[in-house]
């Protein structure tokens, strides 16, 4: 007799393996073989039949459906092949395959739950962290891995989880826990504004006082400022907004990890300069890779032919640029959040860590996009009540100026609207985006046919890979004082 596989997702973002011989298992919110705890899901939601390694569901007449991994719904017995998913509200349950069943097992459930090939535990289990989340007795950093590092398993890093919930007020809560860094985004943001306005009053004022004398000079001035110090603004600015973003994204994957900044032993600001600079060589990396993110993200977007399908309006399926702002959004975030990822996990090789986190997005799309409509939805929203609260007493002041001074305030209006959509939205979508994808990933395989499909996709997957296999981890630089320690 053989016995059937399960990995079962929960909707607080557990994962747990079971196995059943043969029989019948009913799944439910409260009742059942399998116990949901999902308030999405019916009391008594679905069965699964097993009989001679073979799987079949039914949905038991369930309020919300059962649905398979397209989101089609599953309205008869099923017949389920190794490796396909049922989604149950917010749960998930996917058939891995069958085994021989152990001699000593029960006829019901052969094995008790247990954690999903997270990381089996050989020590003892740390105070405060999931099972997990410890490592292996004797884990060291390998070719660049920390010890949440594990490039060769099926589960690729084991960093504890203490947020799962991506909904907004759970994200608003962790943006406020930041609110620091929030308002020097801000800072950063409007003093660029004011550099703007500055540059551009320089570069007409300039051009028309040169232009007097001959107009050669006029344009030489233009050409020298748009070329010249324009390129180095532009350079320096995005890079300072990087590094302070980088330092804003180790901070939330610190709270969402472990639920505290370094113990309780640092601020905030102090953590996040501390890692930036630790972790410099990455951060430079991963800065580099931005554009390469994205071009893979986006290429492997555009194979997704159910995104529509996701769109919580009836009719929106057929409104194209709906759909494209979903992918956008994703696009958007993703790269960040791979960047959140590579800092959870501890590798110190930010190709591999990008690469596996890539194929986490791609296995993981459905769900993520999903959260990436309501970004979109709720964007529109509060961008709207944005430029209101901004633009309601620009107006007021525009009507009481003559005309292009009333022109040059509404002008200023829309651009510190733009500085706090930038320095407030942005950040609370990205972190709905990262505790999304760090609750999907956690302690999930690693499905290597999307490693195939990706670089299908696009050349520039292909090329990530090539960096990651042929990355060589630097020598590091002693302390003055300190002996020099093998890398």
């Amino acid at each position: 007799m053989t016995s059937c596989l399960f990995r079962i997702q929960y909707a607080d973002g557990r994962v747990e393996e079971r196995s059943f011989g043969e029989g019948q298992f009913r799944i439910g919110r409260v009742n059942g073989d399998v116990v949901l705890s999902d308030s999405n899901a019916s009391a008594t939601h679905g069965q699964l039949d097993v009989f001679r390694g073979t799987v079949t569901y039914t949905d038991l007449g369930s309020s919300n459906g059962s649905f398979d991994a397209h989101d089609r719904p599953l309205s008869g017995p099923t017949p389920l092949s190794p490796g396909q998913s049922v989604q149950i509200g917010r749960s998930a349950i996917t058939f891995l395959g069958a085994r021989p069943a152990r001699v000593e097992a029960p006829p019901a459930v052969v094995a008790q739950p247990r954690a999903p090939s997270r990381v089996a535990l050989a020590g003892p289990v740390v105070a405060g962290l999931p099972a997990f989340a410890v490592p292996h007795a004797g884990d060291t950093p390998n070719a660049g891995g920390g010890s949440y590092s594990h490039p060769e398993r099926a589960v690729r890093h084991s960093y504890p989880l203490a947020i799962s919930s991506a909904g907004l007020a759970d994200a608003f809560r962790l943006l406020m826990q930041t609110a620091p860094f929030v308002l020097a985004r801000l800072g950063v943001l409007a003093a660029m504004t004011v550099g703007a306005i500055v540059w551009w009053v320089l570069l007409v004022g300039g051009f028309a006082f040169l232009a007097r004398a001959t107009p050669l000079l006029g344009w030489v001035w233009a050409v020298l400022l748009c070329l010249v110090a324009g390129g180095i603004w532009r350079f320096a600015a995005r890079y300072v907004l990087y590094l302070l973003k980088a330092a804003h994204i180790a901070v939330l994957t610190e709270l969402i990890t472990t639920g505290r900044i370094a113990n309780g032993n640092e601020s905030m600001f102090h953590y996040g300069r501390r890692i930036v600079t630790e972790r410099f060589g990455e951060v430079n990396i991963l800065f580099g890779l931005d554009m390469l993110i994205d071009g893979i993200v986006s290429a492997f977007n555009r194979t997704l032919d159910w995104v529509a399908n996701l769109l919580p309006i009836p009719g929106l399926d057929s409104v194209t640029s709906v759909v494209r702002s979903v992918l956008r959004a994703s696009t958007t975030y993703i790269d960040e959040t791979i960047f959140s990822y590579n800092l959870a996990r501890g590798d110190e090789n930010a190709f591999r860590s990008s690469r596996d986190g890539l194929i986490y997005y791609a296995q993981n799309s459905r769900e993520i996009l999903k959260t990436g409509v309501w970004v979109v939805v709720v964007d529109k929203v509060f961008t709207v009540a944005i430029w209101m609260v901004m633009l309601a007493p620009a107006f007021a002041l525009a009507y009481l100026m003559p005309g292009a001074a009333s022109l040059a305030t509404l002008v200023i209006a829309s651009l510190f609207a733009a500085n706090v959509r930038s320095a407030v939205l942005r950040p609370l979508f990205l972190t709905m985006v990262m505790v999304k994808f760090h609750s999907l990933v956690q302690g999930q395989d690693i499905e290597l046919g999307w490693d195939q499909r990706l670089t299908t996709v696009t050349e520039k997957f292909g090329e990530l890979k090539q960096k990651a296999e042929t990355w060589v981890r630097p020598a590091r630089t002693p302390q003055p004082g300190a002996s020099a320690q093998p890398a």
